[in-house]
């Protein structure tokens, strides 16, 4: 279908490129689609899109390849399509993408769409990327984030700047539901790349986090500047969607489904830092009486 001088362009590119027929099934699958979700072509090749392999969805958790898939509503009216979604990486891990779909003519038919898509993800904060590069002590061995040493550090320095400045921030904390269970069923090795997989996600698709940090054996922390009450349930929620929709990947077990509680608080007047901690711990230990998968932030 594609001359073999455009093959040699496309595989060039440092974009994801795709393309289907009317039945959506993978024709083209460029060496940039290779780069970016962990799959080869022959892994994809004949397959068809609504098989799911790249799973995407959108910010609200909606599975765009079920309902409402650029590639098919082009396919049917022709129109260009550009929006940002998530989609699901080879290894299981959530990446932010910016999606392009173009209709393909032949004698004034459509017969193809060609789907274009580039990472969007924003990166490292600066201070954090200094910080982590000058001391191996601040960094946790395991997902490569800041530690609970660095937190401390840090959440000292956002105490100072709001009192001093009244910069308002929020702390969120994340539990991994049923964490041990999944550790009896599946071993310590699981676990761990449960553990590297959310953190992968989290740094990719979580952007407007000042800090992304390991808090304990099966928690994450957040901390973000200048949000309110409704923004920061917001926030709370993407984190929640971004870990269910990521699931473990791998050829000698099933998918590792995954669920998380989160608990978190803007800072208040009367706060210390211990202070703010103990009532975003109070609220995580809310979201996991209520059966968890939930977020509690007031």
């Amino acid at each position: 279908m594609i001359p073999k001088d455009y093959e040699l362009i496309l595989n060039s590119l440092y974009e994801g490129v795709y393309i289907v027929d009317r039945q959506r099934r993978i024709l083209f699958w460029n060496q940039g689609a290779k780069n970016i979700t962990g799959y080869a072509a022959e892994e994809t090749l004949g397959k068809f899109c609504h098989d799911n392999i790249l799973n995407h969805i959108d910010v609200y958790g909606r599975q765009l390849c079920l309902d409402g898939c650029p590639l098919h509503e082009t396919l049917i009216d022709g129109k260009t399509r550009e929006l940002n979604a998530y989609l699901q990486h080879k290894r299981g891990h959530r990446v932010p993408v910016h999606l392009k779909s173009i209709p393909m003519y032949e004698a004034g038919e459509i017969t193809a769409t060609i789907e274009i898509f580039t990472e969007s993800s924003e990166p490292q904060n600066e201070y954090f990327r200094a910080a982590l590069s000058k001391h191996e002590l601040l960094r946790d061995p395991l997902t490569g984030l800041p530690n609970k040493r660095f937190f401390d550090h840090y959440i000292n320095s956002k105490m100072n700047d709001f009192r001093m400045l009244d910069m308002p921030f929020a702390v969120a904390i994340v539990d991994i539901d049923n964490f041990d269970g999944i550790n009896k069923t599946y071993g310590v090795a699981t676990s761990d790349e449960i553990l590297r997989l959310l953190s992968e996600s989290y740094r990719s698709s979580i952007r407007l986090a000042d800090l992304i940090g390991r808090w304990t054996n099966d928690e994450f922390v957040f901390i973000f500047s200048g949000v309110t009450n409704e923004a920061l349930n917001s926030l709370c929620e993407k984190i929640r969607i971004m870990s269910e929709a990521s699931t473990l990947r791998a050829n000698t077990i099933r998918e590792v489904e995954i669920a998380v509680s989160v608990g978190a608080s803007v800072v208040r007047k009367d706060d210390t830092a211990d202070k703010l901690i103990r009532r975003v711990t109070e609220r995580l230990k809310k979201a996991k009486t209520k059966g968890g998968n939930c977020c509690i932030t007031r």
